[in-house]
């Protein structure tokens, strides 16, 4: 099976026991020669004391100078025995054997080729040989006579194979330590394993990998600018659209304190909140955006805090584009519905053959139609809320109701910090109230117009939006009107046209009035300061 396919808790479980495997087999190996080695050194020091013990005797020296040695075999033979010697050999100073565990050696050369330092230096040493007894470690020395002359060499040894007897326990005590350690290194691995797994979040490595690759592609391909932090408020992911949106090097922006590189934002005030943030305005480096905010969790704790963000004037051109095409849509559906009422009564005066009736009707709706566009172009310089109220009064026609622009209306090109899409959010809510109340009203009150003003003459816009309907509830004050969810309707759904509204009014610092009026109805009045910005 291959490396790669073998889960987390197979590689470590495997590299732990290879690798204690390998570092006991090392350390036992490395164990035994030393071992090994300090008893043969051991033996040697003791076959050399012993070589010179009875090198030095003077009764060996005696019976080497007399040529008496026949007793010195049996002397040494209960020596050898008392010491746990394999041998103790004597040779003349022709390295003849004089004294030898085997009596039919004796008269025979001494075996090894290790004499010559002790025959012909007269020295005391340790040496490693073969010798008619097998591999051993002998202790050598010179015997002098009372002249000083080398009259003999007397060799102590101890077989090696006597000490292979001595370092196989130790050898089978590293051999259990390491089985020992190996079992211990699996069950490690197994504790590590999950360990792992935990703070993995259950994935394997090349899972993290390819979602790593995945992730990265994802950050590098989206519309939207993402910035996260850690808990300790550090960079942690700053895409190349937030570099881009913002104007900052991503690179240089990586795990530095996001106060450094963006201090006005607030995005680490969710790791105390613990509160998800959705479609806020913010002003991040000088740029408006639009963001969501979230915080990030791993079982239950909060780790970090991430923020997707989009430049405010793409959301406002995307804004102004589905505004344009609900209007558009809801101008079609009025005029389809008026117009197919007037394609009938063409219809029939064609059967009829009123030829005249049906170009007098053509040319009336036509006169009308383009006094309605000459007048709202006219009077009305944005188009897009030009285009709105068009569609408003058309939809009114539709519900049997007319919406009347009062005399002397006029709004110019807004200012620059003033968005038409919010002109229009507050219109198209006044309007679409005032059209719900009136639907209540009996076809006899439906003939009383809704009437809309709006006017930028002096240093505010004022928008006044009045109709002839039951007025406000009684039951809701007029400062609980403007919360989201408050409606005197039964339907669900509603309570969220007063709430934009007042939020968009807020943004411009400006003030909203709504009360009912003298006679019947109600009036809602906007005031939208022309100087200032937005919030």
């Amino acid at each position: 099976m291959k490396w790669s396919k073998l889960s987390i808790r197979k590689r470590l479980l495997l590299v732990m026991v290879l690798s204690g495997f390998v570092e006991l087999l090392i350390l036992s190996v490395a164990g035994f020669y030393y071992i090994k080695n300090t008893q043969e050194q051991e033996m040697g020091e003791k076959a050399l004391g012993l070589a010179r013990f009875l090198g030095n005797s003077p009764s060996i020296v005696k019976m080497l100078e007399s040529g008496q040695v026949g007793e010195l075999n049996t002397k040494l033979e209960s020596l050898t025995q008392a010491v746990g010697a394999t041998f103790i050999v004597i040779g003349d100073a022709n390295g003849i054997r004089l004294v030898h565990p085997s009596k039919d050696r004796l008269g025979l050369p001494m075996k090894g080729g290790d004499n010559v330092r002790a025959l012909k230096l007269g020295e005391a040493y340790i040496s490693f040989a073969e010798g008619s007894l097998g591999h051993s470690v002998r202790g050598k020395t010179a015997i002098f006579d009372s002249q000083g002359n080398i009259i003999g060499v007397v060799s102590v040894g101890y077989l090696l194979d006597s000490l292979k007897d001595r370092v196989e326990p130790y050898l089978v005590f590293l051999l259990c330590i390491a089985v020992i350690v190996v079992l211990l290194n699996g069950l490690l691995s197994n504790y590590a394993y999950k360990r792992f797994r935990k703070t993995l979040l259950g994935f394997e490595p090349e899972e993290i990998s390819r979602l790593y690759s995945e992730l990265d592609t994802t950050l590098s391909t989206i519309k939207e600018g993402v910035i996260s932090v850690d808990h300790q408020c550090n960079v942690r992911i700053f895409n190349a659209r937030a570099a881009q949106i913002l104007g900052v090097d991503a690179n240089q922006a990586i795990n530095r304190p996001l106060a450094s590189v963006l201090p006005e934002s607030e995005l680490t005030k969710l790791l105390k909140t613990h509160t998800a943030e959705s479609d806020i305005d913010l002003l991040l480096n000088n740029v408006h955006v639009v963001a969501n905010r979230q915080p990030i969790s791993v079982n239950g704790q909060v780790i970090g805090a991430v923020s997707s963000f989009r430049p405010k004037t793409e959301i406002t051109e995307l804004t102004r584009q589905l505004s344009q095409t609900k209007q558009y849509a809801e101008l079609l559906r009025s005029q389809t519905h008026e117009y197919r009422n007037k394609l009938n009564t063409i219809s029939g005066l064609l059967h009829l053959e009123r030829i005249d009736k049906v170009q007098e009707l053509i040319g009336q709706e036509s006169q009308h139609y383009q006094r309605l566009i000459s007048q709202l172009h006219q009077d009305f310089q944005e188009p897009l809320i030009a285009g709105l109220i068009l569609g408003k009064i058309e939809r009114g026609r539709e519900l049997g109701l007319f919406l009347q622009i009062e005399e002397g209306s006029h709004l110019s090109i807004l200012p620059a910090h003033i968005q038409a899409e919010d002109i229009v959010t507050i219109l198209g809510n006044l309007i679409d109230n005032a059209f719900d109340a009136s639907q209540m009203l009996t076809a006899t009150e439906k003939t009383q117009p809704i009437e809309l003003s709006v006017s930028d003459y002096g240093d505010e816009i004022i928008i006044e939006v009045r109709d002839f309907a039951a007025g406000l509830p009684v039951d809701v004050s007029i400062e609980k009107l403007f919360n989201s969810g408050v409606t005197s309707k039964t339907v669900k759904g509603h309570g969220i046209g007063l709430h934009l509204v007042k939020e968009v009014v807020n943004r411009y610092h400006g003030t909203i009035e709504a009360d009912n009026a003298a006679d019947k109805g109600a009036v809602f009045a906007v005031f939208i300061p022309k100087s200032g910005g937005c919030a």
